[in-house]
């Protein structure tokens, strides 16, 4: 059994990772058969890294969500070979050397689903996969590990140095080839296939059934290793690191090339856009990063992005539609979109009908009009969007478009504010931006409220039920039972979301409000940088009494840990504009957009209206601690007496402080424990203060 086991295990590595056939399918199959034929008469010798294990039970629900051990950040994209050149003399700036070359390693990127395996070590240098997740919003991932362990290329078990941390985690991308594609969708209807390899492989990996995703055939590419495990190991480069992979058996794509100059990378950049085609998966450019790890560290990342790395994507796949209408689409802080509505064409493998027109300048600088022919692009390979207008193919009737001077939902005079490119509604009882606030309200970011999407939201607006965001906390189950859409089972499932919904965390109320410029990462920063007084609070919570009760909606009184909304209207109102952009994080224009909103008096009145619905708001669990390690950043060494170096971390960050991997000038304090190795000498050698364990947690009680 175990021979055999090598040996499946070494024709897939040469047929899944390196396109080599030592057997034909047949003999794989042939030898997978005899190995499940043993293991059923031995079940007692089974194991987890067992070819024959990859595929297990379905799962009977959605697929849980789970943190990452590392947030996961995403890569800024660039189009022009002069937004590269702009980035390389940001980095020179920012170290300092404004004649540094860098030494640039470029790689392939795959058009897939990012994933993070995590492997823990079981005994001695073994280490075994425990967790795949998929990128979700950079905090959370779903957890798609009985999927993912179906891609035969993955390693189940893995053997590294002894110097390697418990925990590794590889990242990479998922996908599906081309030819894997085809051989899919001619088993499915018309109306069910996919449009492309990377929705296929994405709807693959989020199979319940672990079986489905294995008659499909998934591949992956590894390109990535925790910061914590790469120090561990002293991978001093990214070349290094990829070499590193490839050696423990990861399947990586090795159409990678070191650089010294830009116009290297630019011509293997020409190249594989001239040969993308031909290639068996999809890619949408080349990724270049800083090949040495140490600039990386010294570089660091933005709120979103590494500096040290761009994603040079191919220039956007370009179609031609034509013009049947346009219309204007009204956001929930009223800004108006022009939007216009296509003759359906494929484009970067999904089927566009409609596309921005962005503003009125846009408009007229492009003299967009109905019944013309145009060129419609994805902006970031995502939002359509008409970049040229083919004046030629005109027909003689059309008439330049006149940008309306009112409100397409509620008839009020749009208003442009000075120095801006938006027309808005002024009109906060605006119907269309009604709808839009309480959805946002509702979504995945903000409240995540299964089962309030735009079509009930229009329901429960036209039935006069809700107004505003906080109505939908006063719903009951009389209201709406034998509204259209609305049988007891959908009403049911609604309430119970609501009432869970009552209990949100601060950042996400934050981001539900709808405040103009507050998007999720400004609300993760107001969330954790600002002191939100918290306190026991008594809220009412009512229970639906369901179809045939005698009692309708019972009330009880719950006492809860949080914030209460009148403290978080009181926190807001105490900040001016100029100590709100003190905040690390938080610019002016954020800072005048909340304190404009909270001095309106219908949102302030918002606010109370939450409190009386039982909303309260909440700090996840160490979020509250003080925030005394703002802005400054440490290192970690060695072995700490007691504190694992996860612990460590934690107790940093939830204080506001950053986590670094190297040794620069800009690190703060290196906190060292046992055998601590170089790092040590490089902060004495940079006058680095050095901390012990005893140390530290007195700076942090």
């Amino acid at each position: 059994m175990e021979k055999l086991r090598q040996e499946i295990w070494r024709l897939n590595t040469a047929y899944f990772l390196h396109d080599t056939s030592e057997a034909s399918e047949d003999v794989r199959d042939a030898l997978k058969q005899e190995l499940i034929a043993l293991e059923k008469e031995h079940p007692e010798f089974i194991t987890p890294d067992s070819p024959t294990q990859r595929v297990g039970a379905p799962l009977d629900g959605r697929l849980p969500k789970v943190k990452h051990l590392y947030p996961k950040e995403s890569l800024t994209d660039a189009f022009r070979y002069e937004e590269l050149e702009d980035w390389v003399m940001q980095m020179r700036r920012s170290l300092g050397k404004e004649e540094l070359l860098f030494d640039i390693l470029c790689e392939l990127k795959i058009d897939g689903l990012n994933i993070s395996l995590v492997y823990e070590r079981t005994k001695g240098e073994t280490y075994t996969l425990i967790r795949a997740v998929t990128r979700g919003n950079g905090v959370e991932g779903e957890d798609v590990t009985h999927t993912v362990r179906t891609i035969r290329a993955i390693p189940i078990t893995l053997t590294l140095p002894k110097t390697a941390p418990d925990f590794v985690e590889i990242s990479g991308e998922v996908y599906m080839t081309k030819a894997a594609l085809a051989a899919m969708n001619e088993g499915l209807a018309a109306s069910e296939q996919f449009a492309n390899p990377r929705n296929a492989a994405a709807g693959t990996v989020r199979q319940l059934d672990p079986a489905a995703a294995a008659a499909r055939d998934l591949r992956m590419f590894c390109y990535a290793l925790d910061p914590e495990s790469a120090d561990a190991l002293e991978l001093e480069t990214q070349e290094a690191l990829m070499k590193f992979l490839i050696e423990i058996g990861m399947p990586v794509n090795e159409e990678m090339q070191l650089y010294t100059t830009l116009q290297d990378a630019q011509k293997r950049y020409e190249h594989f856009q001239s040969v993308r085609e031909r290639l068996p998966y999809d890619i949408d450019g080349l990724v270049l990063k800083v090949n040495s790890r140490r600039l990386q560290h010294d570089l660091g990342s933005t709120a979103k992005a590494p500096r040290w790395a761009r994603a040079y994507k191919f220039p956007a796949e370009q179609k031609t539609a034509q013009i049947l209408d346009i219309q204007l689409q009204v956001g929930r802080t009223g800004a108006i979109t022009p939007v216009a509505h296509l003759s359906a064409t494929q484009l970067a493998g999904t089927t566009v009908t409609r596309a921005t027109l962005h503003n009125a300048d846009e408009i007229a600088r492009l003299d967009v009009r109905i019944g013309d022919t145009v060129v419609v692009q994805k902006a970031g390979d995502i939002i359509p969007e008409v970049v040229e207008v083919l004046a030629n193919l005109r027909p003689k009737s059309t008439k330049p478009f006149h940008f309306p001077t009112h409100c397409p939902s509620c008839g009020t005079l749009l208003e442009r504010p000075d120095g801006e490119a938006v027309h808005r509604c002024p009109n906060r009882n605006c119907g269309a931006a009604r709808q839009e606030k309480i959805e946002h309200m509702a979504s995945r970011y903000a409240f995540n409220i299964e089962g309030l999407g735009s079509e009930t939201v229009q329901t429960l607006i036209a039935e006069d039920l809700v107004s505003d965001a906080a109505d939908v906390f006063y719903l009951t189950y009389d209201g709406l039972i034998g509204l259209p859409l609305f049988q007891e089972k959908k009403t049911e499932n609604l309430l119970s979301q609501i009432g869970k919904a009552k209990r949100v965390p601060l950042d996400r109320f934050l981001f539900g409000l709808g405040i103009r410029h507050i998007g999720r990462e400004t609300a993760e920063i107001l969330a954790r940088r600002v002191s939100w007084p918290s306190s026991t609070i008594t809220v009412v919570q009512r229970r639906s009494g369901g179809q045939g009760s005698l009692f309708g909606d019972e009330e009880e009184h719950v006492n809860m840990h949080g914030i209460s909304m009148h403290d978080i209207t009181k926190t807001l109102k105490s900040f001016s504009t100029e100590s709100l952009s003190a905040i690390d994080g938080i610019g002016p224009v954020v800072a005048q957009g909340m304190c404009d909103w909270i001095a309106e008096e219908d949102n302030r009145a918002l606010l109370e209206k939450f409190e009386h619905a039982g909303v309260i708001a909440y700090q996840p669990e160490g979020s509250h601690a003080p925030q005394i390690f703002a802005g400054k950043t440490f290192v970690l060494t060695g072995t700490l007496p007691t504190l694992s170096r996860e612990d460590a971390k934690t107790l940093i960050k939830e204080r506001g402080g950053k986590v670094s991997s190297a040794v620069s000038k800009k690190t703060d304090f290196v906190l060292a424990g046992g055998d601590p190795g170089s790092k040590l000498d490089d902060a004495t050698t940079l006058g680095v203060p050095v901390l012990d364990e005893d140390a530290f947690l007195q700076m942090v009680k």
